[in-house]
């Protein structure tokens, strides 16, 4: 089987990835269009190269996906990852462990390899989104059989397709009674591309510039992130006080069967005990859910010993909301370069 390669700055580039992100299992938020290019523009202060590309058989099948940035570490060197963590692995269309997904597998990593020593890029950061253990297609760290070392992570994953009651269930008990308080005292709505307002939008990003202090990333991302919703591919899921004043808002992004809880903010004038921010992430569970989501995906828990007691409170924020802690294959491979 001959296969073909179109990178990101040849033509057809983006018709080709979206075909294959219709058609390849395993395709979250992570890999979609307009994710790639909210990333394109949050690192385009740092992001060196953008050297992902899409892999052809033949027969015109989208026979691979490949995400592949490169940024530069704080000593200079170069490396494919996603600023400072490890990038999405790449999509393989088919079965796992058929002959014809690995002759796919072994072309893509010898593609990476060469762009690599092409380019003096010294390593490459990869990891496998937790889903595909839960999904069946993937039970082990695959990257180590190409060289990459084995660096596990986990994940939080909740099951967003079970019942309402059972999710409930789930949640922890004295976020039950947090939630319940909140709903009482605040008002929430979802923000989607059905009832799309730009000026509801905007209520996000002012509050994550008050909960932040400052303005972390370029208004031309937060325009981005508008359109996600606009276009069907994000929500918010906002709360304000009864007077109207914004109070909590979550961002999540879904494609298909699968959502991501990107990023929040809590007013900081409001004690920590308001619920606020529990009742945003609660209500963002049952919108995924209703959306059709069969998984949402808290992100990663940095719940090692070198964690800080930030990440150690993030960490138990999320688990707070039910789901299962699910292994994370990560890995990375360093190249000879010349």
């Amino acid at each position: 089987m001959k296969m073909n390669v179109i990178h990101s700055r040849d033509d057809g580039f983006n018709a080709s990835w979206g075909k294959g992100l219709r058609e390849i299992a395993g395709a979250t938020p992570f890999y979609s269009l307009v994710v790639r290019k909210y990333e394109r523009e949050i690192f385009s202060d740092r992001l060196e190269s953008d050297d992902s590309f899409v892999v052809l058989a033949d027969s015109g099948e989208v026979a691979a996906i490949v995400p592949l940035y490169c940024f530069r570490d704080e000593t200079g060197i170069l490396e494919y990852r996603y600023a400072e963590t490890y990038l999405r692995a790449p999509l393989i269309s088919g079965s796992p462990y058929t002959k014809k997904y690995e002759k796919t597998q072994r072309f893509v990593f010898d593609h990476i390899e060469k762009l690599a020593k092409k380019n003096g890029v010294r390593a490459h950061k990869a990891m496998i989104e937790g889903v595909e253990l839960l999904e069946g297609r993937h039970y082990y760290n695959y990257l180590t059989v190409f060289g990459y070392s084995d660096e596990p992570a986990v994940c939080q994953l909740i099951k967003s397709s079970m019942d309402v009651k059972d999710l409930w269930s789930d949640v922890r008990k004295s976020y039950k009674s947090l939630i319940n308080r909140a709903a009482k005292n605040f008002d929430y709505e979802t923000v989607s591309s059905s009832n799309y307002d730009f000026g509801k939008c905007e209520d996000y990003r002012k509050l994550h510039f008050k909960a932040a202090g400052r303005q972390t990333r370029s208004l031309e991302s937060f325009h981005l992130m508008y359109n996600m919703v606009k276009n069907n591919h994000a929500f918010i899921l906002l709360v304000r006080e009864k007077s109207g004043v914004p109070a909590a808002s979550h961002f999540f992004y879904y494609s298909g069967a699968y959502c991501f809880y990107a990023s929040s903010a809590v007013n900081p004038d409001l004690p920590s005990d308001s619920g606020a921010g529990h009742l945003a992430l609660w209500q963002g569970v049952i919108t995924a859910r209703e959306m059709g989501c069969r998984f949402i995906d808290m992100g990663q828990l940095w719940i090692n010993p070198d964690s800080s007691e930030k990440e150690k409170n993030i960490a138990l924020f999320k688990k707070g909301f039910g789901g299962l802690t699910v292994a994370v294959f990560r890995g990375t491979k360093h190249f000879d370069v010349n």
